[in-house]
């Protein structure tokens, strides 16, 4: 027999997995990856043509990263085209959902089944 919850946690993957835009989700991922990675400003920033190379060198610096993210992201997508990385997060992004849902519905569930048991 199919349970309620189930059915729940399967419409909210059918949603998730169509309604989700992985590219703007890929890119959020990568500025957020390549804040890490790339260095804040320095030390040696004492005056206006400093702060102004150091601002320069550290553009380049996420752009080059940036670019080089990508890059691995379509070599993966060439070597795996059968688990595309926009794949990745719809299936990510799928679960996720399923499982609020589910959790939700099982909070639901609970409070009403407690307050019936309560009043009697």
């Amino acid at each position: 027999m199919i349970s309620l919850d189930w059915i729940c946690g399967q419409c909210a993957f059918i949603y998730a997995f169509n309604k989700i835009k992985p590219a703007v989700i890929v890119d959020k991922l990568i500025e957020a990856v390549v804040d890490v990675l790339v260095p804040g400003k320095g030390a040696g920033e004492s005056n206006w043509f400093w702060r102004n190379l150091r601002s320069l060198e550290r553009d380049s610096d996420r752009i080059s990263k940036e670019l080089d993210i990508r890059g691995d992201l379509r070599n993966w997508d060439r070597e795996f085209p059968f688990f595309h990385h926009e794949l990745i997060v719809r299936y990510a992004a799928g679960f996720l959902a399923s499982a609020v849902a589910v959790a939700a519905f099982g909070q639901v569930r609970s409070l009403f089944s407690s307050s019936k048991r309560s009043r009697y």
